[in-house]
């Protein structure tokens, strides 16, 4: 079965002036940061692996908690992890996900706004829900 894998950053420092973290990731080029307000959606698709960016999605979650709702597009069990602030959020192909956000938060998207346009299959949460898929 494919999952969704939560990985917490590695606090590497800290101090009065805050803390440090630390992550390693072999993408290059042009990535997307999103902010997102407490309670709005992002997402409701999956994708096919036609980008490498895609192929699996991450993001990195920047700041603020956010609720992933996914399913594997070949079953028909609603999942829901709560992410919170640094983690790395990684989505294989055919899994459909939904972003909510609970609180203010941002995060960095491994790809570019072209990847989410070539590789993304819409599939609004009512309808997945309903099977259509």
């Amino acid at each position: 079965m494919s999952e969704i894998i939560i990985t917490p950053l590695e606090l590497r420092g800290e101090d009065e002036r805050g803390r440090n973290y630390e992550w390693q990731t072999f993408r290059t080029g042009t990535f997307v940061l999103c902010y997102r307000n407490a309670g709005s959606s992002s997402g409701q698709h999956y994708h096919t692996g036609a980008s490498d960016y895609k192929n699996p999605e991450i993001m990195y979650l920047l700041s603020g908690k956010a609720a992933i709702h996914w399913c594997p597009i070949e079953e028909t069990v609603l999942r829901t992890v709560e992410v919170e602030a640094p983690a790395r959020v990684e989505i294989p192909i055919r899994i459909w996900h939904q972003l909510v956000a609970v609180t203010d938060c941002s995060f960095m998207e491994l790809n570019t706004m072209e990847d989410v346009r070539m590789d993304s299959v819409r599939v609004w949460r009512d309808d997945f829900l309903r099977g259509k898929r």
